[in-house]
């Protein structure tokens, strides 16, 4: 989900300090963290937060665009429907992105890959939670709140790999590192 700081008391910088520090709790106590089981403090690496990263994307709806079967990290494929493109630029570059949408109405997904897989993030792409109404045009997409798949944490758990159409010409030094 697109979510942006309500009161406009936080700034964006705490907003997002926030935000890892309750994902920082759910790795560590949630018995639905990938974690489950690990005796250690678990710590996430992140990228420092940088604006040029959060970006106001242009919602361009796919009617009947039909579907799109997605490789997995187990090797099953998923089957999801082609929902919107996002069009947004990042340092003057047009860039755009592929919606997707489960098939059993899981909600929207967004993932993408980067020229810092396999470098300082993981090499599998990486995820953006957002949602976004059907009258909206515009959504705030911020790479700052990018996360790893839980598959980089645990080989038990099947991530979708992101769509060819996602595989951005551009680093996104912004959101969830390698874990280590």
């Amino acid at each position: 989900m697109a979510c942006e700081p309500k009161q406009s008391s936080v700034s964006y910088e705490d907003y997002i300090a926030n935000h890892r520090k309750e994902t920082h709790e759910f790795m560590n106590v949630s018995d639905d963290s990938p974690f489950v089981g690990v005796d250690s403090t678990i710590s996430l690496n992140y990228y420092p937060v940088d604006q040029k990263f959060r970006v106001i994307a242009t919602i361009k709806r796919i009617q009947n665009g039909g579907q799109l079967t997605l490789g997995t990290s187990d090797g099953v494929s998923r089957v999801y429907d082609k929902h919107a493109l996002l069009e947004f630029e990042i340092n003057e570059k047009p860039l755009q992105l592929l919606v997707l949408k489960g098939e059993k109405s899981e909600g929207l997904f967004l993932a993408f890959s980067d020229l810092t897989n396999d470098n300082t993030t993981y090499g599998g792409g990486r995820y953006i939670n957002l949602n976004f109404s059907d009258q909206a045009e515009k959504i705030t997409l911020d790479f700052n709140l990018a996360y790893n798949p839980y598959c980089e944490y645990n080989a038990t758990y099947s991530c979708p790999l992101p769509p060819l159409e996602n595989y951005l010409k551009v680093a996104i030094a912004a959101g969830e590192k390698l874990y280590k």
